[in-house]
């Protein structure tokens, strides 16, 4: 109780009307776009429709909002199962006599759209028609066309021109290392030039970009430089976005992860835009779609598996959204991913992979929550308005608001462990609730769970005990019905490095929110998985989660749970069991019940 009233500390009565609408929240200094940091990463389209990988997208798709977007490769050369690097022709068109094949790219596209998920695809790599080795750019340039025109067409065909048009294309990857790109520079360009010219033939209107450099810190600035250079001197060629991959590693010389990196990199990126380009920055996005702590995504690396990954991808969020409000005047927006949902790579439970998951040993699709995973659950969070921002250089912080309530966000990068006070004046609601979120090394950290030990043996007995943890992002129970005095709140948060918090702020309704549909259960080995379409009501918490088996008590089986689904490991046999999901809104209410049973 002791440390319930600390947290709480500064909660009393308020003055303001009841029913406060939305324009009375503060007007903050600028926005916040969600969408510039939901996206992930995966290597190859072939494997999107694999068991493990399609777990892991219904995971995501069963929490709307805190994943959007994925960018794949391999649309162009699609057909075998690659791992880190193009090594496979693929199928797509294996002579330039043959007819193209797009069928396996549509299929793992289709994967996404499914599930509501944005493509951001790089159009990569060659085909056999094009050029003896993946790698290698394409000989002939109007070849390359069709494939362009080809592959669009197809979209199109199957998706509908106007859901093709939401979608990210750009052209090729990292066009200065060699495992992607076997020519120099100036060829990319000429790529990149008849790229633009087959969209415009073919009368597609999607969103184009590059340069997709691999942002060495020599080389990075230069080819930047180099590519703005063509923009200018070729006014007609469209971009919309200017992509790069600075990590917080690249080279040996870089011992540890430093957000300063990307930071540096953004900003030479922008004045030399402003410079080059001045009359394209209106509306230009800056993306760092692989800003991850450190280059090799199949190698293993431990801090991918604890709290440090989060707390690197919120502090990433925080520095780019205060890029963006220092650059709103030049019309440049930053955005910012990771390279973080390459399943295929974990080979053995916590094998320090980057991934949003890791394997078990309780069956061959059975997957666990990483920490990092649940940072996309705290910026879904977040509302569209920035009210403060402190963008490092050891804490991030960001206090935004929204319809949906004010949400205050901070990590601790580095430095000695200190104390966090966040104070929010002018509530313009009479009675509010309060949900708090953590992610360190006892809360939402599966790995610390299972003894920070990498690999693991993960056995269906563990995976249960484990799975559990990962949900637990809750420090304290949640608070409805408060009454701030005077419209205000105060609270204070012990940050160790590599904790992220989240303090969550929503106005008080009584009403009873509605149950949950579409209840499901499905036997999958000795474990039951648990579906239910997901709710997209702005007072939403949580999902509890309840098993009895042959009338007798009910149990519950997890702490609240953010996504719409739930593995049951290993769950009794013999008589029939019934499971009950109720919803819980942040004002406490609890919906009506939906139950179904299964015989496992």
């Amino acid at each position: 109780m002791a440390r319930r009233r600390a947290v709480l500390a500064g909660l009393g009565a308020a003055a303001l009307a009841r029913g406060a609408s939305a324009a009375a929240l503060p007007a903050g200094i600028g926005e916040f776009r969600r969408g510039d940091f939901d996206m992930v990463g995966v290597f190859d389209i072939d494997w999107l429709t694999e068991p493990r990988m399609t777990r892991m997208l219904d995971a995501m798709a069963a929490s709307p909002g805190a994943f959007g977007a994925v960018r794949v490769f391999g649309v162009l050369n699609a057909g075998e199962r690659e791992q880190v690097a193009p090594t496979s022709s693929g199928r797509t068109w294996p002579a330039p006599g043959a007819p193209m094949d797009f069928a396996a790219s549509l299929a793992g596209i289709e994967a996404l759209v499914s599930r509501g998920l944005l493509p951001f695809l790089p159009l990569a790599f060659s085909p056999a028609a094009l050029a003896p080795h993946p790698a290698e750019p394409p000989a002939d340039l109007g070849l390359w066309q069709r494939l362009v025109r080809g592959f669009l067409d197809a979209a199109v065909a199957r998706f509908g021109a106007a859901e093709v048009g939401r979608w990210w294309l750009e052209v090729w990857n990292e066009p200065n290392m060699p495992p992607f790109w076997r020519g120099d520079f100036e060829r990319y360009l000429a790529l990149y030039r008849a790229t633009a010219a087959a969209v415009h033939e073919g009368g597609h209107q999607v969103r184009l970009g590059g340069p997709v450099i691999a942002w060495m810190p020599e080389e990075g600035p230069r080819l930047m430089r180099r590519f703005l250079e063509f923009l200018r001197d070729e006014p007609a060629v469209p971009c919309d976005f200017l992509s790069y991959h600075r990590k917080g590693i690249w080279v040996e010389e870089e011992t540890e992860p430093r957000l300063s990196r990307l930071v540096e990199a953004a900003e030479q990126t922008a004045a030399m835009a402003q410079d080059l380009v001045p009359g394209r920055c209106r509306g230009l996005v800056l993306v760092n779609h692989e800003a991850d702590m450190k280059v090799g995504f199949d190698q293993p690396y431990a801090p991918r598996l604890d709290e440090r990954f989060p707390s690197w991808l919120a502090a990433s969020a925080i520095a780019h959204t205060a890029l963006s409000l220092r650059h709103a005047g030049q019309g440049l927006r930053f955005a910012a991913a990771a390279d973080d949902a390459n399943q295929h790579l974990v080979r053995a439970p916590f094998d320090g992979r980057r991934a949003l998951f890791t394997r078990t040993d309780a069956g061959p699709d059975d997957l666990v929550k990483l920490p990092v995973f649940q940072v996309y659950e705290l910026l879904r969070l977040l509302g569209e308005r920035v009210l403060s921002i402190a963008p490092g250089p050891e804490l991030y912080a960001m206090v935004t608001a929204g319809e949906g309530g004010i949400a205050a966000l901070a990590t601790l990068q580095a430095g000695a462990p200190r104390r966090w006070r966040w104070e929010q004046r002018d509530l313009p609601w009479p009675r509010v609730n309060l949900a708090l979120f953590r992610i360190d090394a006892t809360h939402a950290n599966a790995f610390a769970a299972a003894g920070r030990r990498m690999p693991a043996r993960v056995d269906a007995a563990a995976a249960g005990r484990l799975r559990q943890a990962a949900e637990g992002m809750a420090p304290a129970p949640l608070r409805p019905g408060l009454a701030p005095r005077g419209g205000r709140i105060a609270l204070d948060f012990d940050l160790a490095p590599g904790t992220t918090v989240l303090a969550w702020v929503t106005p008080f309704e009584a009403a009873v929110p509605e149950a949950p549909r579409g209840l499901r259960a499905e036997a999958r080995g000795a474990d039951v998985l648990l579906r239910w379409a997901p709710s997209r009501a702005p007072g939403f918490y949580g999902y509890e989660v309840l098993r009895r088996q042959a009338g007798g008590p009910w149990r519950r089986l997890a702490p609240p749970l953010r996504g719409a689904e739930w593995t049951d490991t290993a769950p009794p046999a013999g008589a029939p069991l019934e499971y009950r999901v109720r919803l819980l809104s942040t004002s406490g209410k609890r919906s009506e019940a939906a139950t179904t049973t299964i015989r496992p």
